[in-house]
């Protein structure tokens, strides 16, 4: 895949699609390239979390407490990572051969530092959805309470 193949998958997904195509361009420059087999681990639960991975190819499994999801072209795994320390809530492990760039948070944070605009539209969509999220667990306390 080339530099602009993988700016326009990156621009499918948020937060990324938030971003204008020189920030993509630069952040995809940036980021290391990695290539796995089916069954390498990109990372395991527990460990701390410096950066997200974006999927550029293939099928990856995210597995924490006997629960499974799968994560494909065009996923961001571990967004939060970007924002804030935290520690790995689940195993990652390459279902089929794979392609992610590691986004390290000290890269993206100095890509938004470059286009200041791009950090506010994603504080206020951050902010968006905290709030739908409040107000989706304010709906199922108050039903919780009714019964």
């Amino acid at each position: 895949m080339s530099l602009e193949q993988d700016v326009r998958v990156m621009a499918g997904t948020r937060p990324f699609s938030l971003m204008p195509r020189e920030a993509l361009q630069l952040l995809a420059f940036s980021c290391e390239r990695r290539s796995y087999r089916p069954g390498d681990l990109l990372f395991s639960a527990g460990e701390p979390a410096d950066g997200a991975y974006f999927l550029l190819s293939g099928e990856v499994e995210l597995s924490a407490h006997g629960a499974q999801r799968k994560a494909v072209r065009g996923a961001l795994i571990g967004e939060s990572a970007l924002a804030t320390e935290l520690t790995r809530l689940s195993h990652a492990r390459a279902l089929t051969a794979a392609t992610a760039l590691r986004v390290p948070r000290d890269t993206f944070r100095r890509v938004l530092t470059e286009f200041p605009d791009v950090a506010e539209k994603m504080r206020e969509s951050a902010a968006q959805r905290t709030r739908q999220l409040l107000n989706r667990l304010e709906d199922v306390s108050a039903r919780a309470f009714k019964s």
